[in-house]
């Protein structure tokens, strides 16, 4: 009868820890988002700045950018548009042309549309 409870016991046990140990890394990440968002908007490490235009997707360019090594964080501060901001410990003006090849051919939308002609921009352009 014992062994009986035991096995259920031991599942719940193994998914409490399970969901604590992803509320534990959830935390985290958020942190290191947090103090990335604080390092380049205070000019801690460099980064460039792309607003995102109608019809992208923040999350998919944030992704392509990952998917090359970047570390991108949104701007919170952005009220009016959607930026995010790529940090660039190299400097800006030597990682600008490898981002920008990023965004030109990245698929941004998530509908498997190809990318938009317009040139890619940053703000400080």
């Amino acid at each position: 009868m014992a062994s009986l409870l035991g096995a259920p016991l031991a599942i719940i046990v193994v998914f409490v820890l399970a969901v604590i140990g992803l509320l534990y890394w959830m935390r985290l990440m958020r942190q290191r988002q947090v103090q990335l968002r604080h390092e380049a908007v205070t000019g801690q490490v460099e980064s460039l700045r792309y607003q995102v235009p109608v019809g992208q997707d923040p999350a998919a360019v944030m992704h392509a950018l990952q998917m090359e090594g970047y570390e991108v964080v949104r701007d919170d501060g952005a009220m009016q548009t959607q930026d995010i901001l790529v940090m660039c410990p190299a400097g800006a003006d030597r990682e600008r042309p490898r981002v920008r090849a990023v965004l030109a051919h990245a698929d941004l939308n998530l509908e498997g549309d190809p990318p938009p002609e317009n040139e890619v921009k940053f703000v400080d352009e």
